[in-house]
């Protein structure tokens, strides 16, 4: 339902040259909520994005990375993170890297957060893929609403 949401707000704010704001609450239960109209007045936590008729996909990552950060987990030396970071990067998908050699608390963290200690884990919002699957990573973004590049 969530993600759903998140693509019609995506939609609208893409595919309407009329539309110039984009309103985000949260609701009483904790619900995040996207919409072009103004939220009701019960609304917590309003943020308004103004938009310019021409929104470029820059502007649209860039609000996304705030709805559905990304996060990367990841270790020197391991194959499988650098391919996600390339494929990340091609995507032109902003990301935090989080290198979990650092330490034990860094550890401790990912697995707070992740219940996972293997690398690559990647963060989409708050879903989480563990292990580098091309086909999953690219649905998880597309269902963020992440761009689509060419050949992506």
């Amino acid at each position: 339902m969530m993600r759903w949401m998140v693509w019609l707000g995506v939609t609208m704010l893409v595919g309407t040259a009329h539309a110039a704001t984009l309103y985000r609450w949260v609701g009483p239960h904790g619900v995040v909520t996207y919409q072009n109209t103004p939220p009701p007045a019960s609304a917590g936590n309003v943020h308004v994005i103004h938009l310019r008729d021409k929104t470029s996909p820059a502007a649209v990552r860039k609000a996304l990375s705030t709805m559905h950060p990304v996060v990367l987990y990841q270790a020197p030396h391991c194959a499988p993170c650098r391919q996600v970071v390339a494929y990340l990067r091609r995507r032109k998908v902003p990301f935090r890297s989080i290198d979990v050699s650092r330490g034990q608390s860094v550890l401790r963290g990912m697995k707070d957060k992740t219940g996972s200690t293997t690398v690559p884990t990647v963060m989409v919002g708050k879903d989480v893929l563990v292990g580098y699957i091309p086909s999953a990573l690219k649905n998880e973004l597309t269902a963020a609403g992440y761009p689509k590049t060419r050949g992506h």
